[in-house]
Formats: C-alpha cells, sequence, structure tokens
C-alpha cells in the first residue's frame, strides 16, 4: 500500500510536483479536549490527521499540516483538558490555510474535520468561496459513515462513547486505556430531549440540531466528561466506520481526479462587481 503523502515531511519541491500531477489538498483540523477518563485529549486532532492519511495513501492528495485547536459549542468550555478558540478565529485561520494551499497550487481542498465544529466549518467555506476561487469540501466521519455507525453501534454517537471510543481504539490503541471507561448518564438536558436531534441520524425529524437550542448544561457537570457507555467500544467497530468514512472521500477525491486536471477545479468565486471581501 502506498504511504501518505505529509506536507511538512517533504520539500517545497516535491510539494510543487504533488500540486501539478494531483492538486488536491485535504486540511485535517481537529481540537485538543476532554474525552473522559480513558481516551486522550487529542482524540478530535488524531482522528483528523489519521483518517487524512488513508485517504491521502490511496489518492495521492496530499495532507496538510493539521490544525490542533477547534471551535467548541458552549456546553465544552469550562472542563480541564479543553482549549477553545473562537469559532471567528477560526474561520479566519481556514481562511489563511486555503490562500496559502492555493497559492502553492492546489485549487482543490478537501477539510477533513473531526470535531463538533462541522457547523462553523460549513460557515467558514460559505464565506471563503467569496474571497478565494477554489473547490471546497468538508469531510465529516461521523456524517460520512451516519449509516455504518448504526449498524455496528448499540448506542447514538455522542462524545468519548461507544462510537468514538472505537475509533480512537482502532487507529492509536497504545493511547486509549478502556480499563478506566465508565458509564456516565449524569448529564440531563433543560428540556425534554424530544426537542433535539442526534448528531448522527439517518433521517430528517422534527426536531432541532443540537447545535442550534441551548438545551445541555455544561460538561464539567459530568463525572467523567463522556456521555455514554464507551466500555461497549471495539477496535472492530472503529475500523467499520473510519473504512466507511474514508471510501466516500477517496470516492469524492477520484471524482474530481477524473472530471478536473490537476490545475483545474470547479470555478467557485462568484463574479461581483463590488468584491465583499
Amino acid at each position: 500500500m502506498a504511504k501518505p503523502i505529509i506536507w511538512q515531511e517533504i520539500t517545497w519541491p516535491e510539494i510543487e510536483k504533488v500540486s501539478k500531477e494531483v492538486g488536491i489538498a485535504i486540511l485535517p483540523i481537529g481540537a485538543t479536549e476532554q474525552h473522559g477518563f480513558h481516551c486522550p485529549t487529542g482524540v478530535d486532532f488524531y482522528n483528523a490527521y489519521e483518517i487524512s492519511k488513508k485517504v491521502s495513501a490511496r489518492t495521492g492528495a496530499i495532507v496538510a499540516p493539521p490544525m490542533p485547536y477547534g471551535s467548541h459549542p458552549y456546553f465544552h468550555y469550562g472542563f480541564t483538558g479543553t482549549i477553545p478558540i473562537r469559532a471567528t478565529t477560526q474561520i479566519e485561520f481556514v481562511r489563511d490555510v486555503i490562500k496559502g494551499l492555493v497559492n502553492s497550487g492546489f485549487r482543490k481542498v478537501i477539510i477533513m474535520q473531526a470535531h463538533g465544529q462541522w457547523w462553523t466549518m460549513h460557515t467558514a467555506i460559505q464565506e471563503i468561496a467569496l474571497d478565494v476561487d477554489c473547490f471546497m469540501a468538508v469531510a465529516t466521519w461521523w456524517e460520512l459513515a451516519c449509516k455504518k455507525i448504526k449498524e455496528v453501534c448499540e448506542t447514538p454517537f455522542k462524545h468519548a462513547d461507544e462510537v468514538e471510543s472505537s475509533v480512537s481504539l482502532y487507529l492509536y490503541p497504545e493511547l486509549c486505556d478502556m480499563s478506566k471507561a465508565k458509564e456516565d448518564y449524569s448529564l440531563k438536558p433543560y428540556i425534554d430531549k424530544k426537542f433535539t436531534r442526534p448528531a448522527v441520524h439517518a433521517e430528517l425529524i422534527n426536531a432541532f440540531p443540537i447545535e442550534s437550542i441551548t438545551f445541555v448544561p455544561q460538561e464539567s457537570v459530568m463525572e467523567t466528561g463522556a456521555p455514554g457507555d464507551p466500555r461497549k467500544a471495539t477496535a472492530d467497530k472503529g475500523k467499520a466506520i473510519v473504512e466507511t468514512a474514508v471510501d466516500v472521500v477517496v470516492d469524492l477525491i477520484e471524482h474530481l481526479k477524473s472530471n478536473y486536471k490537476p490545475d483545474q477545479f470547479p470555478k467557485v468565486k462568484p463574479d461581483l462587481e463590488e468584491d465583499m471581501y
């Protein structure tokens, strides 16, 4: 199997060669936050980076240096180990990095994000599209593997739970200590859960996405910080989830490679009388 192409591990002429031969970059974006007693605080960072490397090995797309910090919903704040940045800070950071990738010859960018900030990333690409002419897509592993998660896991995806712990056990088992995993259902919402929509779902329901309603208290009121039962996690479940997500991103990249030459891309930036940026 081919090796992933890692931006920070090669020289600029080698990067230029990839831009001319492939022209596609993967930008891993994670976060640094608590993941219970059993998983490291770098879970989201590691997930984004490791999944990106798997995609790169199969497609030849280059993996840009990963971002270890992320924007967080209000209820993540206040927990030891979590280092949030503001959503506006992240959007501007991503804008600058995208410009750097484009200036290095990559006008097709896959943002591989592995944290609850997918809503920030969606906003980011909408704003960046008014400023930078390049193709962008946000790949969130639990969205891409939604059906597979429901097939292999007993409980719905939350945080540092059966689902995310399974992914951790598959990608970096040496950093996990499942002997410390505990069931934790101590986080009680302010209002009836019928009004909210889970993070992973196969169909739309008449409820609010969890990012659009302030219905839970801070995670810091919990014992472990990991809602659910991570003891149900296995590496086999994680492999099924990760490989499904990788397949979807690989399919997109191969589609782009088949329809656009390395220096070509679907035009994005609108033609405006007055530039918004």
